[in-house]
């Protein structure tokens, strides 16, 4: 939308969540990568140890969000709405 009418129509609390949400997405997809690299790091250096239990993969999951969502809070926080009139 933003590009077909040059302008940014969704107001000021849009533009702090819309900013939240592309660097959270970012930080979950970086951070999964590196929990599937450590497991498999796990998995190829111990193949005899359990592997991980359905709690404890759960408990990353609930990691890596709060984790993405600390990192993206404050471009959320610190995003500034700016105005320019084109005369």
């Amino acid at each position: 939308v933003r590009f077909v009418s040059s302008t940014w129509v969704f107001g000021k609390l849009m533009c702090h969540v819309s900013r939240f949400v592309q660097y959270c997405s970012v930080h979950v997809s970086v951070l999964t990568l590196a929990a599937i690299a450590l497991d498999r790091h796990q998995v190829i250096m111990h193949p005899l140890k359990p592997r991980m239990s359905m709690v404890k993969g759960g408990i990353c999951i609930v990691v890596i969000w709060v984790m993405a969502s600390c990192f993206s809070l404050p471009h959320a926080i610190y995003q500034t709405l700016t105005r320019f009139y084109i005369g």
